[in-house]
């Protein structure tokens, strides 16, 4: 992706955390970038393009913050870092989150889109967590069932905590963030073995 694309993407991600998407024009996103219209439009040609640019490079996020250690068992903190990693990206495309619905309802390519990836996004969770089963550092599940049931409600806590904040009118910040990433831990707390809290680095 060239810098003028990249550029584009950060600061409309900025605009649209900080005022929604809909008075956001590309007007304002060309004049905040420094650049005219037209070069804007050479790059994205309307707003729904840039918006679909950035959930596709929130999924490329995504993949960096679930990635493991391949050269050694996951520990517990491996597992702590990852999830606050994951409430920093629902930070940092917060307005995503908020206008989820409204968005799909916009454009159904980018609908499809969000499926198709949320779907990969959560076979690709189970087998992140069942790596943490085989290190030791998760236990305690009855069955696959309970495995799978378990991380569905750790999804909808986090595709869900921003509206829940928004709904019951408290700030939104990364303090109230992080109070979403508590909730996840203690939801795990029963199936968390303290035990794993360091890596063994074979050492």
């Amino acid at each position: 992706m060239s810098r003028t694309k990249e550029r584009i993407l950060h600061i409309a991600v900025g605009l649209f955390n900080s005022e929604g998407t809909g008075p956001v024009s590309t007007n304002h996103i060309a004049d905040a970038a420094g650049i005219s219209p037209g070069n804007l439009y050479y790059h994205y040609p309307n707003k729904a393009a840039i918006i679909r640019a950035i959930m596709d490079a929130m999924y490329t996020d995504w993949n960096a913050v679930w990635e493991l250690p391949s050269h050694r068992e996951p520990s517990l903190s491996d597992l702590q870092s990852k999830l606050h990693d994951n409430f920093e990206l629902l930070w940092r495309y917060r307005f995503f989150y908020r206008e989820a619905i409204a968005l799909f309802q916009q454009d159904e390519e980018l609908k499809s889109r969000h499926i198709a990836m949320t779907m990969q996004r959560f076979a690709d969770q189970g087998a992140f967590a069942k790596r943490f089963i085989a290190a030791g550092v998760l236990h305690s599940f009855r069955d696959e069932a309970h495995i799978e049931q378990t991380l569905t409600v750790c999804w909808m806590i986090a595709m869900n905590w921003l509206s829940f904040l928004e709904m019951n009118g408290l700030e939104i910040n990364e303090q109230q963030f992080a109070r979403g990433v508590a909730l996840i831990e203690t939801l795990l707390e029963p199936h968390i073995s303290h035990a794993k809290e360091e890596p063994d680095n074979g050492t």
